[in-house]
Parts: C-alpha cells; structure tokens; sequence
C-alpha cells in the first residue's frame, strides 16, 4: 500500500512538472509571438498585406490593422494566462483550437510557399515556412497534453484575482500597439536602428587573404607561410605560390542591402549618404494612401530646411500619378526621390515618416505628428534638440517592458488575498445594492396596484 502511494505521488508530481514545463513552452511561445507583433504592427501589417495579396484577397487589406492588433492580442493574452495557469481548462482549449487553425495554414504555407517568411514572430526572429509549420505542430500535441492535464498544477494567481492578469495584460499590449502605430516600435528589430550608419552597414567586410609558397626538396612539396619560409641553402627550392582566404574567415554579408534612391533613372543614394550635413527624408511606401492631416508641419520643416540650407526630399515608391496627386493636394514643392517600397517600409513605419540623417547615419525617425512646431525652428539643426541624435538603448528599453509588466503582477501576487477580500465585498455591496433597487421596484409596482 505504501509502495503504491509513493508510486503514484511520483506520478503525479511528474506529470505536474511536466505540466509546468508544458505552460512554459507553449506560455512562453505565444507571449513572444504576441509581444512582437504589438511592439510592431505596421509589420505584421504588412505581413497580411503579403498574405491577401498572394490568395487574391485584396479587399481585405483595409482590414489588415484590425488583424494585426487582434491578434497580437489574443496571442499575448492567451500566452499570459497559460503561463500564470488561470482559467486552467478553458485557456488550453483556447490555444489548442487556434493552432488547430493555423497549424493547416501553415502547412499550405510551407507547400506552396507564396511567401518565404511567415512573420509568425516579426523582424525579431525569421522562420522558414517548414520551421514555423513544425513549431505548430510540436505546440499542438503539447497542447492536448494540456488539455488533459493542465488542472493538475494550480494556478499562480487566485480565482478571484485571475480576470486582473488579463485585464493588465490587455492595458499592457494596447500601451505598445499604440506606440508602434502612431510613433515607432519600441523595440527595432530591422537594420535600419537609430544611430546606424549607412555607409557602413553597406560595406561589404572582406576576409583576410595570405599568401601560401609552395617549396620543393628531394621530390617532396611543402606549404609555407610567408612568417616562415624555409632556408634555400637547405635545399629547399621555390616551384609557385598562391593567394587563400585566411582560415576561419569569411566574406560578411552587409547589414543592410538593397538601398538604392534614385531621381528618375540616376542613382543618388551616395549623395545622399555621404552627405556630411543634415539630410531630411519624408519617407512614404504609397503616397496615394499616405496621411496628410499633418501635412503643415511637414511644410513647415521643407521652408525651414530650404531657409537654412538643409536638403529636404520625398523618397516614395508612389507612381507619378500619386506623386502629381500628393503635390496637389498638399502643396508640396520638395523634390521626389523614389525607392523599392519593401525597403521603405523596413527603414520606417507609418505613412509617411520623416528620417533625419547626417554623414549618412540615422538621427531620429519621426512621426510627422511629432515634428517640431514652427515656432521652435529658429535655430540650426545642431542648435536645436530635433537636430540631435536620437539615443536608442535596447537594452535600457527591454528593462523598462520587463519591470512595467513584473512590478504590478508580483505586487497582485502578494497582495492577491487582501484584492480578493476588496473584490469580494465590492461584489456583495454591488448584489446588495440591485437587490435593494430591485425591492424598491417591487415596492412601486405594488402601490400602484392599490
């Protein structure tokens, strides 16, 4: 009886580690894939954008940002109450009929392979389609493990308590989609970072080479270094040479590619990133669909530009159509530039985006919305704080997301039973209270009735 007991205490703790390490998988998994895509939407944006287009479902792309934020949410939040265990049944079947969706998506995906990358987790981390396919399908058989077993370790946070997690988590993700949508992403996972210089990420690292001298003594050939080649009055006779890559190095891909502007058919992009002043771009993939509500401001900084000497340009992939449309509209008088539009969108998010370069390095990507006023450009560039760089730490940024989302969960966590009492009696106050309205009512209807 006691072997017994032991045996199924065993048992049950290890399918309780194995619970735990299941949540923390797929938890882990699903808060990541959310997080991302709220710091990013116009990313994940995009990425339906590519996703209609390739299924002939155009006319769902207005709808794109709608879909981006959903499901950044429902990703992040599903991933949250798994990890803290709450709502222990309905959460895993939740997951496991998301990834019943997508898991065949995926599969599609991988088969016909319309797009190269899925973008399941952004710019932060790039998955073929098969990769992403069997990442689905290792969290869906975790998944029904968690279907089945998940009430078997109890949840971090008290019933009572569990809808706040959500609540918060919600509140928390929304704080990032909004930034992402109407400033930058807080986080940059592209290439094209505050404080990059252009030049340089596009300069291509060559390995170094060395030359190797071949000798001959007595029929036999040898290979020599040039630090230490052998004595001819050993013997030792000189027959070739040949030049090699140095070993373990290799030619290092640039770090960003593709960056070409051109003015018509000519292209300028090294006059524009050798450029040792300030440069201002007004960056915008489709002028015809771009946000003009600011255009002012935008105007207000070419007058200021032209006044102070300063370049100031448009870099669109628009039409000429578009751009003829944009001048109308706004009263543009700035040169246009034109780029490939999938490089547009990389270097900045939003419809348009103003980039400030100088020597070819990026100092800030600004809305337009946070351009400053015209009030406060009356001084150089250098003089004034929008002339200087941006200071862009990821690291410092990724302590602030940790600590805004840990402070407030682990002060819940200690203060749960003393929340749950307040819930509590708010509830009882609030039933009380309807019951008494209630009687009140009744109370009418009788005298009434008399």
């Amino acid at each position: 009886m006691a072997n017994k007991t032991i045996k199924d205490n065993r048992k049950s703790s290890l399918i309780q580690w194995l619970v735990f390490l299941s949540r923390l998988i797929v938890g882990g998994t699903f808060v990541f894939s959310g997080f991302v895509k709220a710091i990013d939407p116009y990313g994940t944006v995009y990425k339906f954008q590519d996703y209609f287009s390739a299924f002939h479902l155009d006319f769902l792309s207005s709808f794109a940002m709608l879909f981006s934020v959903a499901l950044s949410v429902i990703e992040f939040v599903l991933g949250v109450h798994l990890l803290f265990g709450s709502y222990r049944k309905s959460t895993p079947r939740l997951i496991f009929i998301f990834l019943c969706v997508m898991t065949p998506v995926t599969l599609y995906l991988a088969i016909a392979n319309p797009i190269s990358d899925c973008g399941c987790f952004g710019d932060a981390v790039h998955l073929s389609n098969w990769a992403t396919f069997f990442k689905n399908v290792l969290l869906l058989i975790i998944v029904l493990f968690l279907v089945y077993r998940n009430t078997s370790l109890r949840a971090l946070y008290n019933q009572q308590v569990q809808w706040l997690t959500g609540l918060y988590s919600l509140l928390f993700v929304f704080f990032f989609v909004y930034i992402g949508t109407y400033y930058q992403p807080y986080l940059d996972f592209r290439p094209y970072k505050i404080g990059v210089n252009i030049p340089e990420a596009l300069a291509v690292e060559e390995p170094e080479r060395e030359f190797v001298f071949i000798y001959e003594k007595n029929g036999e050939r040898k290979e020599f270094l040039l630090d230490n080649l052998p004595s001819e009055e050993e013997g030792w006779v000189f027959v070739d040479r040949y030049e090699k890559t140095v070993s373990g190095q290799e030619s290092v891909t640039p770090i960003i590619e593709d960056f070409t502007i051109y003015r018509g058919a000519t292209d300028i992009t090294e006059d524009i990133i050798y450029d040792e002043n300030y440069r201002v771009l007004l960056l915008s993939p489709d002028l015809e669909t771009a946000d003009d509500s600011e255009v002012d401001r935008i105007n207000e900084l070419y007058d200021y530009c032209v006044e102070r000497g300063y370049e100031f340009a448009c870099v669109t992939a628009s039409t000429p159509q578009g751009v003829e449309a944009w001048q109308e509209n706004t009263g543009a008088e700035y040169p246009f530039y034109f780029m490939d539009k999938t490089v547009i969108r990389t270097i900045a998010r939003g419809n348009p985006c103003v980039l400030l370069l100088k020597g070819g390095t990026i100092l800030r990507k600004t809305s337009p919305s946070q351009l400053p006023d015209e009030t406060l450009l009356v001084q150089p560039l250098d003089k004034l704080t929008y002339g200087q760089p941006e200071i862009y730490r990821p690291e410092r940024r990724i302590w602030f997301i940790v600590l805004l989302y840990a402070v407030p969960m682990l002060f819940l966590l200690l203060t749960e039973k003393t929340v749950a009492m307040i819930i509590g009696r708010v509830r009882q106050w609030r039933d009380a209270h309807r019951r008494k309205k209630k009687e009140n009512e009744n109370d009418m209807i009788e005298k009434n009735n008399v």
